[in-house]
């Protein structure tokens, strides 16, 4: 029987090759990668999902200047969260405490990883025991169509959840909403529940209760925010916060910001635009894999030439990666690295607040709420001292941002949007 896996690693060039050397390891212990499709964003109800597809995760935990990355890092968070078997390989110039103690992991090092094969085909052989040869599929699945939960949905109007309820409907899923507070029956409504929405700007106690159990039975979740001082995580990658909306009382903005994070929720191997890369998978899971999980070489390199190593999706500071992307982190550490000494994060960062809050102004349709985010985002970069993520970030939030940057006078983000938009 194969055991499928999270493999949660940079997308770095400087780190490809001891990614690739971890890949390669993974294979011939009979354990395979899971196939994560490109997509130009992510929010975490998709990695949930994807997390919640695979028996286990192994993450490659590589240095950078500036820290770790937050969204590796956010991602083994989610495994445990999940309670899923998971190995750790840190490097070895690292502090210690980067990761949990109690968390199976070993150190490598970057000059020398094939010399240490043996130590850590052993620690994959303790991941393989935790997996087990048979790992039982989900515990009685529901039979009934999917099903969508509401939670926190006080914060709108009566019309608007009915509005909400008939969008979900039309996305062919079943809404659901908590109504009453017997424990036994809020349990088995997010068991069987496929996808959750959830307002944080609900005052409800039973919201809030939901929020955690929510957060604890790892239900892929949508989560939104009209707080305009709502106060996002600056430790964690704002793609997996909640998602900023201009308003609530806007059943039209709303449904427009639920079908973009239900198309990355969704979004799937099948959507691949290149179906040859599907077939090669069906055919890596189906027909080419032993009963012990192994595979002959030539299948091994279509696995890691045409479906692992191909496209990625972009986030925080990889930028874009793979064929036609127009950047990548390695982009933007260099251009960083051409202005570094002509900008003042400091100032960036409180330039960035005055042109989020311009834009928050003029903000007029689900474009410009995307650009806002990206801006917030590039704010929270900035004030921890990232100028690379702060520029992918602003390369993102487009020419829009740039045209309201001029013409109010913030010169130090004028300049750093020129730069990362290459304009």
């Amino acid at each position: 029987m194969t055991n499928f896996l999270y493999f949660s690693h940079s997308y770095r060039s400087e780190d490809a090759q001891c990614v690739d050397f971890f890949g390669r390891l993974l294979r011939s212990e009979g354990l395979v990668p899971s196939l994560d499709p490109p997509s130009e964003s992510v929010n975490s109800a998709k990695l949930e999902r994807h997390l919640a597809s695979t028996d286990g995760m192994v993450a490659i935990l590589t240095w950078r200047e500036g820290g770790v990355s937050q969204h590796i890092l956010f991602e083994i968070a989610l495994c445990l969260r999940a309670r899923k078997p998971l190995l750790v390989f840190v490097e070895d110039v690292l502090p210690g405490g980067v990761v949990p103690g109690r968390v199976l992991q070993r150190r490598f090092s970057r000059r020398s990883f094939l010399r240490q094969t043996r130590e850590h085909r052993h620690a994959l052989e303790i991941l393989k025991m935790y997996l087990g040869e048979k790992p039982p599929p989900k515990y009685q699945p529901p039979l009934s169509q999917r099903s969508c939960l509401l939670v926190g949905a006080d914060a709108l109007s009566e019309q608007q959840r009915e509005d909400l309820s008939g969008f979900i409907e039309r996305r062919a899923y079943s809404p659901a909403a908590v109504d009453g507070d017997i424990a036994a029956e809020i349990q088995e409504l997010i068991a069987c529940a496929d996808v959750a929405v959830s307002f944080v700007d609900s005052k409800s106690p039973l919201a809030y209760y939901l929020f955690g159990a929510l957060q604890g039975a790892c239900l892929p979740t949508i989560t939104f925010t009209a707080q305009h001082s709502y106060a996002f995580n600056p430790r964690v990658p704002l793609e997996y916060q909640p998602r900023p909306v201009r308003t609530l009382a806007d059943s039209a903005v709303l449904e427009e910001a639920l079908a973009r994070e239900l198309e990355l929720y969704e979004e799937d191997f099948l959507d691949l635009s290149d179906q040859d890369e599907v077939a090669s998978y069906a055919s890596l899971l189906l027909d080419v894999g032993s009963r012990n999980g192994h595979y002959d070489p030539g299948t091994r390199n279509v696995f890691v030439q045409e479906l692992v190593m191909r496209d990625k999706y972009v986030t925080g500071q990889a930028g874009a990666v793979g064929p036609g992307s127009r950047a990548s982190e390695m982009t933007f550490n260099q251009i960083w690295g051409e202005v570094a000494g002509q900008m003042d994060l400091a100032a960036l960062s409180g330039e960035l607040a005055e042109l989020r809050e311009h834009l928050r102004q003029q903000a007029t349709g689900p474009e410009h709420d995307l650009a806002l985010g990206e801006v917030a985002s590039a704010e929270l970069a900035a004030s921890a001292g990232d100028g690379p993520r702060a520029l992918s970030h602003l390369a993102r939030a487009g020419k829009w941002a740039l045209e309201v940057a001029t013409s109010i006078g913030t010169s130090v983000d004028a300049a750093a949007l020129k730069s990362a938009l290459g304009v």
